[in-house]
C-alpha cells in the first residue's frame, strides 16, 4: 500500500518537477514579439524596466505624441516614485501599448494602420527595449456626408445639425462616427422614438480625401410613458420620489426627461443609488410602445452627523482654519430638512501664533419645493457671540435671519438669491465708547439682498481644460431694509479656458466690480469696498495691498507723509496663464496679471494699470492643485518695483 501511495505522488508530481526544471534552465536572451513568452533565468529578471522605447514608421504623428499616449514609460528616477509598473514589461503591455497608438491614428483618418510592438531582453541588468513598428497606410478624408430619414418629422432639422458636424476636410474618425450615431440615436429617443434604428456607410472608393458617409435612420413605432410605480420606502414617502420624476403617464418618450429624472432623485440627497428603468414585461417580445417605469433606491439615514476641519484663504486674511461640527434630519416634517452647526475659526499672525476670529451658532431649515414648485427655500438663522478684539477691549455680537434660494435651468446654468436682516450690539465697553469703536473700526450692520448668476461649461473644475467659467453679482444693501449704510454692488468674472498644442492649456480672465453709495450713505464703508492683490488676484503684491491710497499723518509724532489704503469703489483685473504637466503630479505656468483699483470710474487710466509676470509649481492633489508662484512687478506710482512667493490651494482662477 506504500509503494503503490509512494509511486502515486511521484506520478503527479512529475510534470510539476518538469516545469520547474524547464524554467530555471530556460534561455532569456534575443528578441521575444509577446513578453509572456520570456523564460528569465532569474527573478531579478522577471519584470525588466523598459530603457528605450523607439518609434518606427511614423510620419503624420511625431514621436513625442505616440510616447505621450503610451501606457509604457521609459525608467527614469520621477518614474519610479510613481507608484504602478509603466517602467517595466507586462503580460498586457503590447495591448495597452498598441491599442493607444492605434486610437492615435484612427482619430486622424488611418483605418488601415498596422502597428506591431517588440521586446529586446538582455540580462543581467533586467531592461528592455520597446521597438513599436507602424505602418500607417493611408489617410481617409470626408468629401460629403448625408442623412436619409423621413423629412416630415418635426426634428428633422436637429439630425440634421448633428450630421453637419463631419465638414467636408475631416478625417474620417471612427470614434466620432460612433459619437454622431449615439447623438442621432438620442435625437430620436428625446422625440417619443426609442427604438429607431440608425446606421452608417462609408464609401472609401473613391480614393483617399474622397470618403462619402451616409447616415441611414428608421424612426419605428412612436412610444409613450407608461405608469411610475415606486417602490415602497422605509423611511421617506413615496412623495418624495414621485415629484422629482418629471416623466408623466401618456406623454411621449424622452430620454432626456429619464436622466433628469435621475438627476433631480440624487440632488435631494436622499437616496446612496437609484434605478429608475422600464419594468419588464413577462413573456412579451414585442415592442413595448407603453412601458411601465419601476423606480427603487437604497436610501441614506435620515439623520446625519459630521465633523470637519481644513485651513483657507480668503479675501481679508493670509490664513484661516475652521473646525466645525453639525447634525441634521432629512424627513423632518416628512419632506423637509433641518440642520444644527457650530463653527470656529481661528486666523494666523506673526508665524505660527493663533487667536480665535469667530464662533458661530447656525439652524438651517430647507423647504425643497416652495410653493409646489422645484424652488429649494432655505430658512438660516445666525448668532456670533462674539470673541474679544485684538487688544481684548471689546466683542461684537451678532445676529442675523436670511432666505436664499437656487433655481437651476441646466447643470451649466443657475442662479442664486438670498437676503439677510442683521443686528450687532459692542459689549465690554460704554455705550459711548462703542459708538466710536464703531466709527473707527467700520463695524455697522449690513441688511442685504444678493443675486448671483452662474454659467459654468467646465468639466473638469479642478484642472479645467475647456469651457468657460462665468459669474454676474448683484447686491443691495441698507436703503428699505434699514441699516447704518446704503450702497450697491456689482461683479463681473469671465474665465475662459483653451487647449493648446497637446495637454498645454491657455487660460485667461477678465473680471471687473463697482461699488456705489447712495441714500443719506456720504462713502462706501471701507469693509465693502474691493482690495486686490496677492495669490488670486495680481500675483506679485501682498494680499490686499492694491486699492486707493490717501495720505495719513496722524499716527505719526512728528508728522511723516506716508499712505493708506482705503480700498477702491471700481477695479480691472486681466489674467493670463500657460498651464502645462511637467513629470507624475506636478504641472508648471507661465503667467501675466494686469490691473487695479480706482475711487470711480472717470479715474480709470490705462497709465495706472499695475504689470505684474512670473512662473509656478503646481501638485495636483486629490483637494486640487497646491500651488506655488513667484511673481515680479514692476513700478507705477505708489508701488515700487519689487517680487513675491505665494503658496495657496487651487488655481487663481
Amino acid at each position: 500500500m506504500i509503494r503503490i501511495f509512494l509511486k502515486r505522488c511521484m506520478t503527479s508530481l512529475l510534470p510539476i518537477g518538469t516545469i520547474l526544471f524547464m524554467i530555471l534552465c530556460g534561455q532569456a536572451e534575443g528578441q521575444v514579439s509577446r513578453p509572456d513568452q520570456i523564460k528569465y533565468s532569474s527573478w531579478r529578471a522577471k519584470r525588466p524596466h523598459i530603457k528605450q522605447i523607439i518609434i518606427e514608421g511614423n510620419d503624420f504623428i511625431s514621436d513625442a505624441e505616440i510616447k505621450g499616449r503610451l501606457f509604457s514609460r521609459q525608467d527614469s528616477f520621477f518614474q519610479r516614485l510613481k507608484s504602478g509598473n509603466r517602467n517595466r514589461v507586462l503580460r498586457y503591455t503590447p495591448n495597452r501599448d498598441t491599442l493607444e497608438v492605434r486610437y492615435l491614428y484612427l482619430r486622424q483618418g488611418f483605418l488601415n494602420v498596422g502597428i506591431t510592438e517588440s521586446f529586446e531582453i538582455s540580462l543581467p541588468d533586467s531592461n528592455a527595449i520597446v521597438r513599436i513598428s507602424i505602418v500607417e497606410g493611408e489617410r481617409f478624408l470626408v468629401r460629403t456626408s448625408s442623412l436619409t430619414a423621413d423629412k416630415s418629422i418635426p426634428f428633422y432639422n436637429e439630425l440634421t445639425n448633428q450630421v453637419n458636424r463631419m465638414a467636408v476636410g475631416d478625417p474620417v474618425d471612427p470614434l466620432k462616427i460612433s459619437d454622431l450615431l449615439f447623438e442621432l440615436k438620442a435625437v430620436y429617443a428625446n422625440n417619443g422614438y426609442p427604438y429607431a434604428n440608425v446606421n452608417q456607410v462609408i464609401d472609401t472608393a473613391l480614393g483617399v480625401g474622397n470618403s462619402v458617409i451616409e447616415f441611414i435612420t428608421e424612426s419605428g413605432p412612436l412610444v409613450h410613458f407608461g405608469e411610475v410605480i415606486i417602490e415602497e420606502q422605509n423611511n421617506y414617502a413615496p412623495l418624495l420620489a414621485e415629484r422629482e420624476i418629471s416623466i408623466k403617464k401618456g406623454e411621449k418618450y424622452s430620454r432626456a426627461e429619464i436622466i433628469k429624472s435621475q438627476r433631480n432623485l440624487y440632488s435631494t440627497n436622499l437616496f446612496h443609488s437609484i434605478h429608475l428603468g422600464i419594468k419588464e414585461a413577462v413573456n412579451d417580445s414585442s415592442l413595448n410602445t407603453n412601458p411601465d417605469f419601476y423606480f427603487s433606491a437604497i436610501e441614506r439615514k435620515p439623520h446625519f452627523v459630521s465633523l470637519n476641519t481644513g485651513a483657507s484663504q480668503d479675501s481679508a486674511q493670509d490664513l484661516t482654519w475652521d473646525f466645525s461640527a453639525a447634525w441634521g434630519k432629512r424627513n423632518i416634517f416628512v419632506s423637509r430638512r433641518t440642520e444644527l452647526s457650530y463653527t470656529s475659526r481661528f486666523v494666523s499672525f506673526e508665524g505660527f501664533k493663533w487667536r480665535p476670529l469667530l464662533h458661530r451658532f447656525q439652524v438651517r431649515f430647507t423647504e425643497p419645493w416652495f410653493l409646489k414648485l422645484r424652488l429649494p427655500l432655505t430658512l438660516t438663522g445666525r448668532f456670533e457671540p462674539g470673541v474679544k478684539s485684538q487688544k481684548g477691549e471689546y466683542r461684537t455680537q451678532v445676529w442675523s435671519l436670511g432666505l436664499s434660494s437656487r433655481k437651476e435651468w441646466s447643470r451649466q446654468l443657475f442662479a442664486l438669491i438670498s437676503g439677510e436682516y442683521e443686528s450687532l450690539n459692542i459689549y465690554g465697553v460704554a455705550e459711548s465708547e462703542a459708538d466710536i469703536i464703531r466709527d473707527q473700526e467700520d463695524i455697522s450692520i449690513r441688511r442685504k439682498l444678493t443675486a448671483t448668476l452662474v454659467r459654468d461649461t467646465r468639466l473638469d473644475k479642478f484642472i479645467p481644460r475647456s469651457g468657460s467659467f462665468t459669474t454676474y453679482f448683484a447686491q443691495y444693501v441698507g436703503g428699505f431694509l434699514g441699516g447704518d449704510d446704503s450702497f450697491v454692488k456689482f461683479e463681473f468674472s469671465w474665465a475662459r479656458y483653451q487647449p493648446m498644442v497637446g495637454p498645454i492649456i491657455f487660460a485667461s480672465r477678465l473680471k471687473s466690480g463697482l461699488v456705489q453709495e447712495f441714500g443719506n450713505s456720504k462713502t462706501v464703508p471701507t469693509n465693502d469696498r474691493f482690495y486686490l492683490g496677492g495669490a488670486n488676484s495680481i500675483r506679485g503684491f501682498n494680499e490686499n495691498s492694491i486699492g486707493v491710497r490717501q495720505f495719513d499723518t496722524t499716527a505719526y509724532n512728528p508728522p511723516v507723509v506716508d499712505t493708506v489704503n482705503i480700498g477702491s469703489r471700481v477695479y480691472l483685473i486681466f489674467n493670463s496663464e500657460l498651464r502645462f504637466p511637467i513629470k507624475w503630479k506636478f504641472w508648471g505656468s507661465i503667467f501675466t496679471d494686469i490691473g487695479n483699483g480706482w475711487e470711480k470710474i472717470s479715474k480709470i487710466h490705462p497709465d495706472q494699470l499695475l504689470f505684474s509676470y512670473g512662473a509656478g509649481l503646481q501638485f495636483i492633489s486629490p483637494a486640487g492643485p497646491i500651488r506655488l508662484d513667484y511673481a515680479h512687478h514692476l513700478e507705477n506710482g505708489f508701488y515700487l518695483e519689487d517680487d513675491r512667493w505665494h503658496i495657496t490651494i487651487l488655481y487663481a482662477f
